[in-house]
């Protein structure tokens, strides 16, 4: 199926509070979307199927140099079709684009598909979070410097 992306808008927050409860247990409510949506600073893809239907979505907030990943779902009837490596490449050319450095996230330390993906995409594990999510679980953080910003620091060629 073909997905289109783009910026989330004020319609969309009914469909991304459906599609929380889908993804999460330690989901936002629909007014953490709406406020996204308008807030300074942020980054914010959906992908949309065909008959407009939602498939996958990101939210990310810029600290500094650093874009930092606040959410980033699938909805479980299309996971494993590239759709979370495309928004998360997504990420990095946005900040490749500004200038950005890097790219940081949590993750559960029991979601190890993701870790899997994320590690795979070129993210480093920096350390834990303890009790980082509601029920008490600790969170991987996990950081990729983007091509450009590698290049400042290691001195490779692009």
């Amino acid at each position: 199926m073909r997905f289109s992306e783009r910026e989330p808008r004020p319609g969309d927050v009914a469909d991304l509070e459906a599609a929380e409860k889908l993804c999460f247990g330690d989901r936002w409510p629909a007014r953490f979307f709406a406020a996204e949506l308008t807030a300074p600073g942020r980054f914010s893809r959906i992908l949309v199927g065909p008959a407009g239907e939602l498939g996958a979505y990101l939210f990310c907030v810029w600290q500094y140099l650093d874009l930092h990943v606040l959410k980033v779902a699938v909805l479980p009837q299309f996971r494993r079709q590239g759709l979370a490596r495309r928004l998360m490449s997504g990420a990095e050319n946005h900040v490749v684009e500004n200038g950005g450095e890097t790219v940081t996230l949590e993750v559960r330390c029991s979601n190890e598909g993701a870790q899997d993906l994320y590690l795979a995409m070129g993210y480093q594990e920096l350390g834990v979070r303890p009790g980082y999510y509601s029920d008490g679980e600790e969170a991987v953080i996990m950081t990729k410097y983007p091509h450009s910003a590698q290049s400042r620091y290691y001195g490779s060629r692009s």
